[in-house]
């Protein structure tokens, strides 16, 4: 790869959301999270983790305080006093059931997915059971005094155990009765206990955690506590046991992660021993989860991380949104930046001309410059504005069309800036612009616009004096999930469609009928795809797996590359994070440029590694026989947060990071402990 300037972009600055709920759905190891926004997040866990999908935060659904999966159903409650369920492929809300009590603030589903539970602000138990045909309320449990804030379902599915201010009940699902009533008591008189969290083990041994920092097991069948201990210094809001329930892990607003052990003493008795702590969090830990032996934690600094032993092991995924996040217009110098709930669309700096050979930093002629901001208000349940949560945006090559859709639906813009006076003028009349779209791209030549709605269809859109016209539709059956990947080649000639259950397919632009026609479909991985692109010399698909994968297809021809399949017996091994964003060097067939979270993976297929080996760069062995080569490999390491690599001239790049300290500059203050006689 030859030397090129770079544009780093360092005025993307993403407001970092508290992770507030998790839960796991264990067959597929599908990990759900909800912010402080009400977004949510759903997380691949089978390989290398990454966002598989998004969706956006709404007026409606403001508010999520506990987060459940009832078999493929993925269910909510927050304080608008809702149980919502959400079609996580048109990543969208699915249905709502309003519920006793107003506010609602936990829910769980018990084992067999037949029965959901919800505890509320006035102290209502809400039961709904799961049909066939949906879900249904069937009664809600006798008042108590004080609102529920947690509740779990013991292993049978026959009991509730609940938490609320001082007191903790066991309910009999069938009397809608409290059969025992535990009282916790309190480290001040006139501070109350809040129960913040509870975890029920087979044998019916109540675990909880409250605002005392006190971790305290009881015995379900009696109502009697066991033992309690001093775990922490201030509230324990979490805690999740292991699947053979002998291991539980607690943190709260004291973020030290603690594990406890199941142990047998003498006379075969069992007992709760203090293991090993973990610091991997300064700020208030919400939500933990364990899979496969490695914990998942997260909290009010919106990072997700995951660390387990053996081997000691700790990654962190920033709070970053789902590419794509930022599109470059190459022709007009423009950058969009897409977050939570407005976009940004900033003119890049121009540089001045030097010599070839020049290493360093190039001055510039002038600043980046902000040009607009876009977002769709609308009203929410009292009346007040508030902004939409932004699905998906994208930009014209020459920077002249703006689109970006919310679950309201799509709008698009024409974008003039003449004299530095922007002028943003909506086009009004388009046709189903009332659909939101999960995916819109623009032809290379800035005449058609490509969106796939949410009903499953893509949409053509002629791009004409100032208006957009339905040009052709095509109903895509073949893509049986959430559309992720939606991408013209540069000559504009293919267009790529691919889901999270790695259906890929490939339309090409028929000239003469002025038509999209279905061209091929790639094979079927077993893994979903991360990242993807097309070259823009040779047209060749590049596209990378969640297990790290890498393919190359060549699209004309209908098959694998002679490279692709070297790649197979290649020692290429999984990554600790997954490659965010493919890019080629339009100035070679031979390059590829691969991006994750803080990596640039540069691979040359034309070029074999002589002599000692860069310390960044590695051998990776391709095959074997006259095919067997020697692939160099660069790997550079520069940037901590990139979210995003691509050219913007054939000779200068553009690279947006996020530095780490803006997202700690705006967290709230963590807790304050005494070390060392210091705080």
């Amino acid at each position: 790869m030859a030397h090129c300037k770079i544009h780093n972009v360092r005025f993307y600055y993403p407001e970092p959301q508290a992770i507030r709920c998790m839960t796991v759905q264990s067959s597929t190891k599908k990990l759900a999270l909800s912010r402080q926004d009400a977004s949510l997040e759903i997380w691949n866990l089978q390989n290398t983790w990454f966002i598989e999908r998004s969706i956006a935060p709404t007026t409606e659904n403001f508010s999520i305080e506990g987060l459940a999966w009832c078999g493929n159903r993925l269910l909510s409650v927050g304080l608008h006093g809702l149980l919502v369920e959400y079609n996580l492929k048109k990543l969208c809300l699915e249905n709502r059931w309003a519920v006793t009590g107003e506010a609602a603030f936990c829910l769980d589903v018990d084992k067999d997915n037949t029965k959901i539970a919800i505890g509320t602000e006035q102290g209502y138990l809400n039961l709904f059971t799961v049909e066939e045909d949906g879900i249904y309320f069937k009664k809600f449990f006798d008042k108590q005094e004080g609102r529920i804030i947690s509740l779990k379902f013991d292993s049978t599915g026959e009991f509730v155990v609940s938490g609320s201010i001082d007191v903790i009940r066991i309910w009999n699902v069938q009397s809608g009765h409290a059969i025992h009533k535990m009282t916790t008591g309190r480290s001040e008189a006139n501070k109350p206990t809040i129960v913040w969290c509870i975890n029920v083990t087979e044998d019916f041994t109540i675990i909880s955690g409250d605002s005392r920092g006190k971790l305290t097991f009881w015995d379900g069948k009696i109502g009697a506590q066991i033992e309690s201990y001093q775990s922490h210094k201030a509230d324990i809001l979490s805690l999740c046991l292991s699947d053979n329930q002998t291991s539980l892990y607690c943190a709260g607003v004291d973020p030290n992660i603690i594990n406890y052990e199941k142990i047998t003493v003498k006379d075969g008795l069992n007992k709760w021993v203090r293991s090993v702590q973990r610091k991997i969090h300064e700020h208030d830990v919400n939500a933990l989860v364990l899979v496969d032996n490695k914990l998942y934690s997260g909290g009010d600094d919106s990072y997700l991380a995951c660390s387990y032993y053996p081997p000691k092991t700790l990654l962190k995924v920033p709070p970053l949104l789902q590419n794509p996040c930022v599109q470059v217009a190459s022709n007009a110098r423009y950058i969009l930046l897409r977050y939570s709930k407005h976009v940004e669309l900033w003119s890049l700096s121009k540089t001045s001309t030097v010599d070839c050979n020049f290493r360093g930093f190039l001055p510039t002629k002038e600043e980046p410059k902000k040009l607009l901001e876009l977002k769709r208000v609308s009203k929410d349940y009292d009346g007040e504005e508030d902004s939409e949560g932004i699905i998906c945006a994208s930009i014209s090559a020459d920077g002249k069309w703006i689109i970006y859709s919310t679950v309201l639906g799509v709008n698009l813009f024409q974008f003039i800036h003449d004299d530095d006076t922007p002028n943003l003028v909506k086009v009004d009349d388009l046709e189903h612009r009332e659909i939101p779209c999960l995916r819109a791209v623009f032809t290379p030549d800035n005449l058609q616009l490509v969106t796939y709605s949410n009903a499953g269809s893509l949409y053509f859109y002629k791009l004409l004096d100032g208006r957009a016209s339905i040009q052709q539709v095509i109903d895509v059956s073949d893509l049986i999930d959430c559309v992720t990947f939606l991408l013209v080649s540069s000559c504009g000639k293919y267009l790529i469609v691919a889901d999270t259950t790695s259906n890929i397919l490939v339309f090409v632009w028929n000239q003469k009928k002025n038509e999209w026609f279905n061209h091929c479909k790639l094979p079927k991985y077993k893994n979903p795809p991360t990242s993807m692109n097309i070259h823009p010399l040779t047209s060749n698909l590049v596209v990378v797996y969640s297990d790290s994968k890498i393919v190359e297809y060549d699209v004309s021809k209908k098959h694998f590359t002679q490279f692709s399949r070297n790649l197979e017996n290649s020692n290429w091994k999984s990554r600790a994070y997954p490659i965010r964003n493919v890019t080629f060097d339009p100035r070679s067939e031979d390059v590829i440029i691969l991006q994750d979270d803080s990596n640039i993976i540069v691979i040359n297929k034309d070029k074999k590694l002589s002599g000692k080996k860069s310390p960044k760069s590695k051998l990776v062995k391709l095959g074997s026989g006259k095919d067997g080569e020697e692939l160099g490999m660069s790997s550079i390491k520069k940037y901590k947060h990139l979210v995003h690599l691509d050219w913007l001239d054939v000779d200068e790049m553009v690279a947006v990071e996020v530095n780490p300290i803006s997202i700690i500059e705006k967290l709230p203050p963590a807790f304050v402990q005494n070390t060392f006689g210091k705080k």
